[in-house]
């Protein structure tokens, strides 16, 4: 077996083409000392001619273009570059000096093989064996077992099954994992309120207040009793055991001692006792292992709290020296924010720890981005944010699911309706609506693409989620007809929108508006017209005004059966106009003119607010108009009947507001119809269209 040290070191041959994309990256705990060669084999015998293969292939030619630019780059760079490059490099690094912060004292809390643990814990007999959560098609994790044949989280289960032929793959059950999650949150919020959770098994804590607080505490407030079957090591001594329901054979099983029951432990009142204790309580709650990692900034803390896994800590302490040298050989890799891709780029430059980052940072700064280069430098000095960001704006809300080959139409319809229902459980648990639906879809090439619908008005139910997103699928449905649409992963998401209809450039893809004729696909009533967005969502807030009861739209009529002259439902004037953009503004300003003369009799409480939010934001329930809303109350017409000027059916309400969200979800109707009659183009790498509903290549990050 062949020992890797932690040390900077570079890719071996075996990695070199396409298998540095595909080769075993042991930088997961339970992972060290494995035959990475041996492993390196089996994976590239394994997933020779599948699509698996054939998507990574494809990927790892792009990777090596870059890699090749980027040597050519720098064989450009003269010395009197690197001179000039440095006198900026030791400009930024003095002011990063004077910003260092030692102060706070940031926990990143890791659960243990989440997924996995909470599997075992229900299933005993899975405790002994190999064992992974997921399908034959992705891994989400792997027990400790399986991970000493190679195989981990987001790894094909057919290549797992090939380098552990008995490896048994438990289904997943979010239901089972959300619950266990919150029992742990329940803890971390005791040792701080605003917690940032990253995922179900993971977050970010300050307890420097805590720790304020704990200095004056006697001993009763710091004592917790011993369950008979948990396994403590004493204050001070090195943490080796695991809990015996998840571990017996993982390393470091040999347990300090056994605690007699009804023994009370007292916990200290430094950082590592808190730390100590809030793992103790996790693990008397749930019967599953957190590891937690201690120091000034999140980027320490979270390479920290993988240091001493499973069920471990560790500590940095809060002095520039000790950051110094725990920086000094920590690989690139096992920085949080730099990937395969990234990790490949440096190598090529013969950067493989982060001490080697800051010698040539010279160099970096004339070969990366600014913003690139500028975080690189953070992490040679050992720098991360030490402000954990709290009740910030929710920029978005989604959930997805990952399946073996799905080509049905009506599965995926269905499916796509699952999500939407789970998407608004959760939008409705935390009180937010957002505008901008978003599709992504994988297919069984391993292709990603994304579709988004920007929405005039906020929504936050299953049934307008569902609206939206099966038009966005039945839409690419259209698009590869006759042939089916084969998919592995379908996911739904609810932003908050943007009010602006500006060319957005994003990730090398640019997106603009898609500019109707005037007379065959009429725009969106509202300034938000249905707006090509990325999958990258900017700021955010999600919208809470309580949810308008209106009027199906018309799902029959076509444009050319419009009514003319068109009447004003809020002034009942004839528009001379048949132009509904200006026929909807026209209404807006009427609605606009109704609140104002009435607001000040009070007209405005009761009544559902039409928000113009700013671009990308979400906001929480209950939230109160921001300066520059405008608020709306609807007028009523008398007894005059409202006529809905898309599809001309009567409209039973009175109200002028749901009468023009009514309009809104008509003229947005006719749009998908128009669009699937004169069929949507397809963007593919390297290209670009203009068209308002466009499928693109998702532009998430490939490192």
């Amino acid at each position: 077996m062949t020992v890797l040290p932690e040390k900077c070191s570079a890719a071996g041959p075996a990695e070199d083409g396409l298998l540095s994309r595909m080769a075993l990256n042991d930088n997961k705990a339970g992972m060290e000392g494995l035959d990475r060669e041996k492993i390196n084999k089996i994976i590239l015998e394994a997933s020779k001619g599948s699509r698996f293969y054939e998507n990574e292939l494809k990927k790892e030619r792009q990777v090596n273009q870059r890699v090749e630019k980027m040597l050519q780059q720098k064989g450009r760079v003269a010395e009197e570059h690197l001179r000039t490059a440095q006198v900026q490099v030791d400009k930024m690094i003095s002011e990063l000096e004077r910003s260092r912060e030692l102060s706070r004292v940031i926990v990143h809390v890791d659960m243990d093989a989440f997924y996995a643990a909470v599997e075992m814990r229900d299933r005993p007999e899975l405790k002994d064996q190999p064992m992974a959560v997921g399908s034959m098609s992705m891994l989400s994790t792997s027990n400790y077992h399986a991970r000493r044949f190679g195989v981990r989280a987001a790894m094909p289960g057919f290549i797992a099954k090939k380098l552990c032929p008995n490896l048994v793959i438990v289904p997943l059950n979010f239901d089972k994992y959300k619950a266990v999650s919150s029992q742990v949150r329940e803890v971390f919020s005791d040792y701080d309120q605003n917690f940032l959770p990253m995922s179900l098994d993971e977050a970010y804590l300050d307890i420097t207040a805590h720790l304020e607080m704990r200095r004056n505490w006697p001993e009763c407030q710091r004592s917790y009793r011993v369950c008979a079957e948990t396994l403590l090591p004493e204050a001070g001594e090195k943490e080796e055991s695991l809990s015996p329901v998840l571990f017996d054979e993982s390393p470091g099983t040999t347990s300090s001692f056994q605690d007699p029951p009804g023994r009370v432990e007292v916990f200290g009142t430094t950082a590592e006792e808190a730390v100590r204790e809030m793992r103790f309580r996790i693990e008397h709650k749930t019967s599953l292992t957190a590891s937690a990692g201690i120091a000034p900034n999140m980027m320490l803390a979270k390479v920290c709290s993988d240091k001493n896994k499973p069920n471990g800590q560790y500590r940095i302490p809060p002095e520039r020296r000790e950051v110094m040298d725990f920086i000094l050989d920590l690989p690139v890799r096992k920085v949080p924010g730099i990937g395969k891709v990234t990790e490949k780029m440096l190598a090529a430059l013969g950067i493989n720890c982060c001490s080697q980052l800051g010698q040539k940072m010279a160099l970096l700064s004339l070969l990366f981005s600014e913003t690139s280069w500028h975080h690189f430098l953070q992490i040679s000095l050992g720098l991360g944010s030490t402000h954990i960001v709290r009740n910030s704006e929710r920029k978005s809300m989604s959930t997805e699911r990952t399946f073996g080959e799905m080509s049905v139409a009506e599965e995926q319809l269905t499916l796509c309706k699952e999500l939407c229902e789970d998407l608004a459980q959760e939008l409705l648990k935390e009180g937010l609506k957002g505008k901008t639906v978003t599709l992504k879809v994988k297919n069984v090439k391993f292709e990603v693409k994304t579709r988004a619908l920007t929405l005039p008005y906020s929504v936050s139910s299953a049934n307008e989620i569902y609206t939206s997103a099966r038009d966005l699928l039945r839409a690419e449905l259209d698009h590869v007809s006759p042939e089916p649409l084969r998919l592995r992963l379908q996911q739904a998401e609810l932003a908050g929108g943007g009010a602006k209809d500006l060319c957005e450039i994003q990730a090398g893809f640019v997106s603009r508006p898609f500019t109707p004729p005037p007379i065959h696909t009429p725009p969106t009533i509202s300034s938000s017209s249905a707006t090509l967005k990325t999958h990258t969502v900017t700021s955010t807030s999600l919208h809470t005004d309580s949810v308008l009861t209106h009027s199906p739209p018309c799902t029959s009529a076509p444009v050319s059966l419009m009514p003319h002259p068109l009447t004003c439902p809020v002034c009942f004037k004839d528009m001379e106009t048949s132009d509904l953009t200006a026929f909807n503004m026209h209404i807006d300003e009427c609605l606009k003119c109704s609140a104002a003369q009435k607001g000040d009799e009070g007209s405005l409480s009761g009544s559902r607010v039409l928000e113009t939010v700013t671009a990308g934001e979400l906001q929480p329930a209950g939230e109160k108009d921001k300066p520059g809303d405008v608020s709306v109350t609807s007028g009523v017409c008398g007894h005059t009947p409202l006529v809905c000027p898309v599809c001309g059916q009567m409209q039973e309400t009175a109200d002028l507001t749901t009468f023009n969200h009514h309009v809104d979800e008509c003229l947005n109707h006719n749009v998908l119809l128009e669009l699937r009659e004169t069929g949507i183009q397809t963007v593919h790498e390297g290209t670009v269209s203009t068209h308002t509903l466009t499928w693109f290549p998702n532009t998430q990050d490939t490192r």
